[in-house]
């Protein structure tokens, strides 16, 4: 079977497939060298609730429905990765109805100002995986260790080529723009979330700060407590 390379915000499309651009044409490819731009914002403490009917009176679509995530990040024993600030993760998905598991390399590009706040902008790719298990044993035998990781769940539209990703963590509510800039700012003032705070950091780092701020040491796992974990992916319809 080919690997291939994926958008991991197109979840609506199938096996393959990713959006090229703000609003450009789908289309499948197999695996190579070359890597696609990501640029997004984060919206801090933004809850799904509060923002879901602003985003379908928009013309948002729902791209698959919430589901529930489990994140793990990989570096060497050196952290060449993380001093670098590159990212190895293997993520995994599940929805009621079906479970996939994908392997993303990213690394980091220049920021851009959007209205004087800084946009994150990265070089990804990434892979789907049928074996979860098999690629975390190939991970290790090449030398990678897991450093940290995070659950969440995430409930993801598509809209006018844009990508609006709702999380849930542990330590908090999460908003995810990713499109061109213009677009960002654009989508960021008619949801009202211009005057949000934001973050170009990633959720292992947001969550690192969240414990500082309490005063907590540094924990390698972001992710709910057994009794939260387990009423959560009820609500979504998922084995506790």
């Amino acid at each position: 079977q080919e690997a291939r390379v994926f958008s991991h915000r197109a979840f609506g499309k199938g096996r393959g497939e990713r959006d090229i651009g703000n609003g450009g044409t789908a289309f499948s490819q197999k695996l190579r060298t070359d890597m696609s731009s990501e640029i997004e914002r984060k919206y801090l403490w933004v809850t799904r609730d509060a923002l879901r009917g602003r985003v379908e009176a928009l013309g948002g679509i729902p791209q698959g429905g919430a589901h529930f995530e489990s994140n793990r990040l990989y570096d060497d024993t050196e952290g060449s990765l993380t001093r670098t600030d590159r990212l190895l993760r293997l993520r995994t998905r599940e929805w009621p109805e079906k479970s996939d598991c994908r392997l993303t390399f990213k690394s980091p590009l220049p920021p851009v100002l959007v209205g004087g706040r800084p946009v994150k902008c990265r070089d990804e790719v990434e892979i789907g995986v049928d074996d979860p298990d098999g690629m975390a044993r190939i991970l290790g035998l090449l030398g990678y260790r897991v450093i940290g990781g995070y659950e969440k769940i995430r409930e993801s539209y598509l809209i006018g080529g844009a990508h609006i990703d709702m999380d849930e963590l542990p330590f908090g509510s999460v908003v995810e723009i990713e499109a061109g800039p213009e677009r960002i700012a654009e989508l960021e003032k008619a949801l009202g979330l211009d005057k949000c705070p934001t973050s170009a950091k990633s959720y292992y780092e947001l969550f690192l700060e969240w414990l500082a701020e309490r005063g907590r040491k540094a924990e390698s796992l972001c992710v709910f407590d057994e009794e939260t974990r387990g009423k959560l992916r009820q609500s979504l319809g998922l084995n506790s």
